[in-house]
Formats: C-alpha cells, sequence, structure tokens
C-alpha cells in the first residue's frame, strides 16, 4: 500500500520538483505576486532589457538613436517615438497630442510604438 504524504509535505515536494527545473513562480508563500504583473509583463516583452537601470538607460539610447536615424512612415509615427522615447506614457502622450487637436486613442499609440520598437530591434540587435 502507497505511502499518503500530507498535503504539506506534498507541496514541500511539488515546489522542490519544480525548482530544480528552473520555474520561477511569480507568487510568494502567501500567494501574493512578487512583483507588480505590468513588471512581470515588460519583462517577458523586452527579453529582461528592462530589468535594470543599465537595461533602461541602454534602450532608450538605442531608441534615441533610431528617432535620428530612421526614416518615419509619417510625422506621427515620429512624434509619437519621441514622446516615447523621452519616457512619456502612452497615456500622456494621447493627451499631449490631443491638446493640439490629434485624434488619437491608447490602442493606437500603442500599436505605432510596437510597430517602431520591432525595426528598431530588427536593426540594432541583430
Amino acid at each position: 500500500m502507497a505511502k499518503r504524504l500530507t498535503e504539506k509535505a506534498l507541496t514541500k515536494l511539488w515546489y522542490a520538483k519544480l525548482k530544480k527545473s528552473g520555474f520561477n513562480d511569480i507568487e510568494n508563500d502567501k500567494g501574493q505576486l512578487k512583483d507588480w504583473s505590468s513588471r512581470v509583463q515588460r519583462k517577458n516583452e523586452h527579453e529582461n532589457l528592462l530589468d535594470s537601470w543599465p537595461g533602461k538607460i541602454a534602450y532608450y539610447d538605442m531608441a534615441t538613436t533610431f528617432l535620428n536615424e530612421h526614416s518615419f512612415e509619417n510625422n506621427l509615427d515620429k512624434v509619437i517615438w519621441e514622446y516615447h522615447t523621452n519616457g512619456i506614457s502612452y497615456r500622456d502622450i494621447v493627451k499631449l497630442l490631443k491638446k493640439v487637436k490629434i485624434e488619437v486613442y491608447l490602442v493606437k499609440v500603442h500599436k505605432i510604438v510596437r510597430r517602431l520598437e520591432n525595426i528598431m530591434k530588427k536593426r540594432y540587435l541583430k
């Protein structure tokens, strides 16, 4: 007859297997997130580029170089990228553009930045 493990022993065994496999849990022992969900997602999106201040500096230096070297399809793309390069949030970019009577929405700003970011990464992170 098989020996039955207590819930505590089974949990300990399971977490040991997860750790051995390289799994990194996003929750602590109390079930709370170790980090804000937006930071976890951003880490995944930027392949850990933005994990540290040096990484952030490198990203925004690259973004500034891209701003100065890239031939943008239109002026709106260039303005949005310039705002992004200066660390302005998507919401604030929308607010700034609406002040000068340019109707854009958060989703559009997000799509433009992501499209340009992908072009930038292909150019500089070969």
